[in-house]
C-alpha cells in the first residue's frame, strides 16, 4: 500500500503536468458562422437544397437576406421565396431586394405577385404602375404586365388592382384591355364589356380587342350577337377570328359547327396548335376517344401544349382502364392549369394499383416541393386518408395545415365534418362557429352549424334559429330543408317537420333526406308510407349506411 500511494501521486502529477499544443489541423472545417449571421443561414439553406426542401432552404435565405446588405442574397432569397415561401415571406423578400436595388424593376415584379397573393390590392398597384411608367408610351405596356397578374391569385384583388393601375393611363387601350381581360376571368361581365368597349374605342383596329370583346359577349350568353360581330369584322377571315368563332361555338355545345370551321382551319394551317388543342377538347368532351387521341398526340409529338396533352391522354387512358399507362402520363407533366389535378389523379391512380401508402406520399413530397399547393394538397391527402378508412390520420393534415391558414374557411369545413364522423362534436362546433364568425351570411356555415347542433347536441333552439337564417337566405336548398325539418323532428315538432322534408326529397334524391323523412313518416303513424320512402331511396342508393341504420331501428 505504501508503494501503490506514491505510484498513485506520480501519476496524478504526471497528468497536471503542461501538454503540448497539438499539431495545426490541415482540413480543418470551415466556419459557417453562428445562428443570426449571413453565412450561417445560407449554409442552411443550401443544406436545405441538397435535401429536397426547398420550402426550408427559402425561408433560410430570407433569414440571411435580413441581416445582409448583399443585393444578390436579397435577390436568392426573393427568387426562392417567390417560388416555394409563403406569400409573406416572398412580399418581405421583394421589399428586401427592392430596397438594395432600388434601380432594379425584378423585385418589383415578384413583389407585385406577393401582393396580389396577400390579397393586398393597393399595394399591388402600386407597384403596376411603377412598372407601367417604366414602359414609356409605345406598344401595349398594360398587356405586359397581365402575366403577373397569374391564375392563383384572387379574380377581384387582381382585377382591383390593375383597374386602379390603369386609371393613371386612361387613353391607353391596353389598360382597358387588361382591365377587361381581368373582369371577365372575375366573372363581372357588365364591367368587361364596358372596358373591352372602351379599347375598342381607343384603338377601333386592334384585333385582339375585337377578339376579346366578342368572348365576353359570348360569355354574358349572347353567342349570336357575338358570331355576327366576329363575322361581319373586316379581319373575320383571318386565323384567330375563326378560331375564336370555333371557341364560342364549342363553349355553347354546337360541336357540329365548331368541327367544320377547325377541320378547315387544320387544312390550311396543318398541325396549327391552338386548332389542335380546341379540336382536341371537342372531341373529348364529345366523347370521341380516337379523335380526341389523334389531336392531343400530334401536340405533343410537336411539343406544343404539351402539359395540356399530357393531361387529356392520361384521361382517356384512364377511361379505357390503362392505368399504369395514365399514371406514366401525369407524372411527366410539369406545368400548367391542369397541374394539381393530375397529381391528385396520379394518387388514386396509385391507390387503384394497389400502392395507397405511395400515394399518400407521393401528395406529400409534391407538396413539400411546390408550398403554393400545399392547402390543396393537403385537403387531397386528408381525404385520401378518410377514404382508406384512417380518418383520425386526417385530422392531424387539417390541424398543420390550419395552424398556417386559420381563417381558411374550406379547410375548417373540411375538417369539421371529419370530426362529426368521429364523433368529436365539440371540436366540430367549434370548427363551424369560427366559420359562422367569419361569414354571419353564409347559408352553408349556418346550416352546417344549425344541423350539427341539432343532430348531434341538445342545443336545438340555437340550431333552429340558425337553420331559420339559413333559409332565409338559400329558401330552395335541400339540405337546409333537411336541417329545418329535422330540427323540428327533433323538438317534437313532427308534424311541422313533415313539408321541409318532403319539398327537400323533391328537390333533391338523397338518402339522408330520405332517412329523415321516413323517419318523421314513422312518428306519425304513417308506417307503409315510411317503408315505402326507405325502400325506393335503397334501391337508389343500396349501400346508404343512414338508410339502413335508421330501418334497422325502427323497422327491424
Amino acid at each position: 500500500m505504501r508503494l501503490l500511494i506514491p505510484f498513485l501521486l506520480l501519476l496524478a502529477a504526471g497528468c497536471a503536468a503542461p501538454v503540448p499544443d497539438p499539431p495545426p489541423a490541415v482540413d480543418q472545417a470551415p466556419d459557417f458562422g453562428s445562428p443570426g449571421e449571413p453565412e450561417y443561414h445560407v449554409f442552411m439553406g443550401e443544406l436545405a437544397l441538397q435535401r429536397e426542401r426547398p420550402a426550408l432552404a427559402a425561408t433560410e435565405f430570407l433569414r440571411a437576406a435580413r441581416v445582409s446588405d448583399d443585393p444578390e442574397l436579397a435577390e436568392r432569397a426573393a427568387r426562392y421565396t417567390g417560388a416555394y415561401g409563403t406569400p409573406a415571406e416572398a412580399a418581405e423578400a421583394a421589399e428586401r431586394w427592392a430596397a438594395l436595388a432600388p434601380d432594379s424593376l425584378h423585385p418589383v415584379r415578384l413583389l407585385v405577385r406577393a401582393r396580389l397573393a396577400l390579397g393586398e390590392a393597393g399595394a399591388a398597384a402600386a407597384g403596376l404602375a411603377r412598372l407601367r411608367a417604366a414602359g414609356g408610351e409605345g406598344g401595349r405596356a398594360f398587356l405586359a404586365l397581365l402575366p403577373l397578374m397569374g391564375e392563383g391569385s384572387d379574380p377581384e384583388v387582381a382585377l382591383a388592382a390593375m383597374a386602379t393601375a390603369a386609371a393613371g393611363y386612361p387613353a391607353d387601350p391596353s389598360g382597358a384591355y387588361a382591365e377587361a381581360y381581368l373582369a371577365l376571368r372575375a366573372g363581372a361581365l357588365d364591367r368587361a364589356r364596358t372596358a373591352a368597349e372602351r379599347a375598342l374605342e381607343l384603338d377601333p383596329d386592334w384585333a385582339e380587342a375585337g377578339l376579346l370583346y366578342a368572348r365576353v359577349l359570348a360569355t354574358a350568353g349572347d353567342v349570336e350577337p357575338a358570331l355576327e360581330w366576329l363575322a361581319a369584322h373586316p379581319a373575320a377571315g383571318d386565323r384567330e377570328y375563326r378560331l375564336e368563332r370555333a371557341t364560342i361555338l364549342i363553349n355553347a355545345d354546337r360541336a357540329a359547327e365548331a368541327r367544320v370551321l377547325l377541320e378547315a382551319l387544320l387544312e390550311e394551317f396543318p398541325a396549327d396548335p391552338e386548332a389542335l388543342r380546341a379540336l382536341g377538347f371537342l372531341e373529348f368532351h364529345a366523347g370521341n376517344a380516337d379523335a380526341a387521341q389523334a389531336a392531343f398526340m400530334t401536340l405533343l409529338a410537336h411539343g406544343q401544349y404539351r402539359n395540356e396533352a399530357l393531361f387529356y391522354l392520361g384521361g382517356l387512358l384512364e377511361q379505357e382502364g390503362q392505368t399504369e399507362q395514365a399514371a406514366q402520363l401525369y407524372a411527366r407533366m410539369d406545368g400548367g392549369e391542369h397541374l394539381l389535378t393530375a397529381q391528385v389523379r396520379l394518387a388514386l391512380l396509385m391507390v387503384q394499383m394497389g400502392r395507397p401508402e405511395l400515394a399518400l406520399e407521393h401528395l406529400e413530397r409534391f407538396a413539400e416541393r411546390n408550398p403554393g399547393t400545399a392547402a390543396q394538397l393537403g385537403v387531397a391527402r386528408a381525404e385520401l386518408l378518410a377514404r382508406l378508412g384512417r380518418p383520425e390520420d386526417a385530422v392531424p393534415v387539417y390541424d398543420e395545415l390550419l395552424a398556417r391558414e386559420p381563417d381558411d374557411v374550406g379547410l375548417r369545413y373540411a375538417r369539421g365534418l371529419l370530426l362529426v364522423e368521429l364523433d368529436r362534436i365539440e371540436d366540430a362546433v367549434e370548427d363551424f362557429t369560427h366559420i359562422v364568425g367569419l361569414r354571419p351570411d353564409d347559408p352553408t356555415a349556418l346550416n352546417a352549424l344549425g344541423y350539427t347542433l341539432a343532430d348531434r347536441t341538445g342545443r336545438l333552439d340555437e340550431a333552429l334559429a340558425l337553420i331559420g337564417r339559413a333559409l332565409e337566405l338559400e329558401p330552395d336548398s335541400p339540405a337546409i330543408l333537411d336541417s329545418k325539418g329535422w330540427v323540428l323532428f327533433r323538438l317534437g315538432r313532427a308534424q311541422e317537420a313533415l313539408p321541409y322534408l318532403e319539398r327537400a326529397l323533391e328537390l333533391q334524391h338523397d338518402p339522408e333526406i330520405a332517412a329523415h323523412l321516413g323517419e318523421v313518416l314513422w312518428s306519425l303513424g304513417r308506417i307503409d308510407e315510411a317503408r315505402e320512402v326507405w325502400l325506393a331511396a335503397l334501391v337508389e342508393f343500396p349501400d346508404s349506411g343512414i338508410l339502413r341504420d335508421t330501418m334497422g331501428r325502427l323497422d327491424p
